[in-house]
């Protein structure tokens, strides 16, 4: 490219000095009129000499960019077009909610139907219905290691949910009633005289929660360590089975539980990468309590 523009550069000067001696050469001429000579230059232009005589052009161009950000919904918060065309539900891209549904009600016995179905609720965050709904896939193929691992993977966001909700409770817990939005006020023998009449509801509420959200994801800590011993029973030589069960035991607490997966695993891949680390979990897990030295008196005699 950069010959060719000084080509067109050298070309460019020397047609310049060829017009400039002719026009040293040849009588003067009257100016043309002003409209007609900023036409003609206009003419020799690409581009303007395109807007002129095909503005119909440049009118269908910017008609079609126009549709398309409408129907693609670009550049808007909203949904476009294009969305509804693609059966989008609110739900970010794939099946919808609605579409889910009505699918599993016409092939309730279809595996792919209730794990549309289960995802769909997993992307509007409706964890709660997409367990059930995995649920009804792994009734129909209790077996299907696939969809074990999913429901194990939705039981603990389902945990993770409810740990999410139980603290939310707990701040509710600490702050609500303590100060009376309208202060103080008068006191008798150090007893306020004045309570606030939301402050006990409002605790009790938030006690009620935090209750229901702890026994909630203690369940699905739960479940998520028992879909994951069924997949470990289908697949008894997968080593990283047995690492998804130490995990979700010590989540859910079990300390037998989450030794009893981490020697099976040794045994199962004794010269794996995180053979070294999980012998070093087990040695911390089996250690013997530390016992603390009681300090004794001793007096002495004189």
């Amino acid at each position: 490219m950069a010959r060719i523009d000084k080509r067109r550069t050298a070309g460019a000067r020397a047609n310049a000095r060829g017009v400039s001696q002719t026009a040293a050469r040849q009588p003067a001429r009257k100016p043309a009129k002003r409209g007609r000579t900023s036409g003609a230059i206009e003419d020799t232009m690409f581009f303007p000499r395109l807007r002129r005589h095909t503005k119909w052009m440049f009118v269908a161009l910017a008609l079609v960019f126009s549709l398309g950000f409408v129907f693609f919904g670009v550049g808007a918060s909203g949904t476009g077009l294009g969305d509804l065309f693609r059966g989008n539900n609110g739900g970010g891209g794939g099946t919808g909610v609605s579409a889910a549904l009505k699918e599993t009600q016409k092939n309730p016995k279809s595996l792919q139907a209730w794990q549309d179905l289960a995802t769909a609720y997993e992307t509007k965050g409706d964890i709660d219905n997409a367990v059930t709904a995995q649920l009804q896939y792994v009734a129909l193929a209790p077996k299907n290691v696939d969809g074990l691992n999913l429901l194990a993977g939705l039981y603990h966001s389902q945990a993770v949910q409810q740990s999410t909700i139980a603290q939310n409770a707990q701040v509710s817990i600490i702050y609500s009633g303590t100060v009376s939005p309208a202060g103080a006020g008068l006191t008798a023998k150090g007893s306020p005289i004045f309570t606030d009449p939301l402050a006990a509801p409002l605790t009790a509420d938030a006690s009620n929660g935090y209750s229901a959200a702890i026994q909630a994801e203690s369940t699905a800590l739960q479940n998520t360590l028992a879909t994951y011993q069924k997949v470990a029973k289908l697949t008894p030589t997968d080593p990283n089975a047995q690492i998804a069960i130490a995990n979700a035991a010590r989540d859910a607490g079990s300390t037998q539980a989450e030794i009893t997966a981490y020697r099976r695993y040794l045994q199962l891949a004794p010269d794996s990468s995180s053979a070294a680390l999980v012998r070093k979990q087990l040695k911390q897990l089996t250690a013997p309590p530390k016992k603390t030295k009681a300090k004794t008196a001793t007096s002495s005699s004189g």
